[in-house]
């Protein structure tokens, strides 16, 4: 992304952050990895033109989904001017492996789940006797009062 030389309405990191719910340290990132226009004042200060709040958007849209940042920089150009993702061959091929490794998450949980289920319905099992207690328990037995 080119860093703005504009001299339109801007927005200080402060502003920006405050409008986008985002951390001025996430926004410096942002700026530094040359996520969002930005330029410079003489006295120092950093400014952004009012289309970074929806680049900051976007870019949270993004990491939301669980995209690493370094995607989340390849994605940024594909989306159009409304905002929108437009057809991109890279946002396809990205956004595709994202869902196939959101399945294969899901399936691992729903294993760990069912060893869970498993696992609960062994301790739930009703004991009688001297096995009523928790085994754990053993070296701690009180003391009739």
């Amino acid at each position: 992304m080119t860093r703005s030389s504009a001299t339109g309405a801007a927005v200080l990191i402060n502003e920006l952050a405050r409008r986008t719910g985002i951390s001025t340290r996430a926004l410096r990132h942002y700026d530094q990895r040359e996520l969002l226009p930005s330029r410079r004042r003489p006295n120092g200060y950093r400014d952004f033109p009012e289309s970074a709040v929806e680049q900051v958007r976007r870019i949270r849209l993004l990491l939301d989904i669980g995209l690493a940042l370094e995607a989340v920089e390849r994605l940024l150009p594909c989306f159009a001017e409304d905002g929108r993702l437009a057809p991109c061959p890279r946002a396809q091929e990205r956004l595709r492996a994202q869902i196939e490794s959101i399945d294969r998450s899901m399936a691992t949980m729903r294993e760990t789940r069912a060893m869970l289920v498993t696992a609960l319905g062994q301790v739930d099992r009703p004991l009688d006797g001297d096995h009523a207690r928790d085994p754990g328990d053993a070296g701690h037995r009180t003391r009739p009062s």
